[in-house]
């Protein structure tokens, strides 16, 4: 039998439906074949940042179609830009036919209900293995911006990064994650100057402009 050894990240804005995804991934592991080596997160940014220069490459991503504040498809169009290699599983709890054209038109050439999630998976996943993944080239997306990669941030930027796109200032934010203020305007300059930027106004700016929060 061929062993596969696949490197499978999971992006889903529910935490307890990505916990459950990645114990059914981790049922997989060794069987049809299958040595699989997982990531999962709930942050869009990390995601990409995890596929475009995580220390292994990704092949294959498993995507919400519904993420807080940016779609599936607008996620999948960064992605092909900057990790052309990695494959994407869309999944929804919703009809599938609801995303099938948005999907199709941005590299999603699957989409799995979740309510079946564990029946369809592993043959999804074989069905990936054995397709050669070709090099999409998405349709421009509708702002008729082109995707962005982004800087790579650590976990703690991330977290400021998403509620500061939120709307919270330095304080509220401390305050919610048990930080100093200091400690937030810290990450904030570790963070402006990942963007080369000069204002936290720009950082959010092009993080919304790029469609990932």
């Amino acid at each position: 039998m061929t062993v596969h050894n696949v490197r499978i990240g999971v992006l889903d804005n529910d935490a307890c439906a990505m916990q459950y995804i990645t114990l059914m991934l981790n049922q997989l592991n060794h069987r049809n074949g299958l040595e699989l080596s997982l990531w999962s997160t709930t942050f869009p940014t990390r995601a990409i940042q995890e596929c475009q220069s995580g220390n292994s490459p990704t092949n294959i991503l498993l995507l919400d179609m519904a993420l807080n504040g940016v779609t599936g498809p607008q996620v999948a169009r960064i992605l092909h830009q900057v990790s052309p290699e990695t494959a994407i599983i869309g999944m929804t709890s919703y009809e599938p036919e609801l995303y099938r054209t948005e999907a199709a038109q941005a590299g999603i050439p699957t989409i799995l209900d979740k309510t079946t999630l564990s029946e369809q998976l592993p043959s999804a996943i074989i069905d990936v293995l054995r397709t050669p993944h070709p090099t999409f080239r998405p349709a421009a997306a509708p702002t008729g911006r082109e995707p962005t990669a982004m800087p790579r941030l650590t976990s703690a930027e991330q977290r400021i990064l998403t509620l500061s796109a939120s709307g919270l200032n330095a304080k509220q934010i401390a305050t919610r994650l048990g930080i100093s203020a200091d400690t937030v305007f810290s990450h904030r300059r570790n963070i402006k100057a990942k963007f080369q930027a000069s204002e936290w106004h720009d950082v959010i700016t092009a993080c919304r402009n790029a469609h990932i929060i």
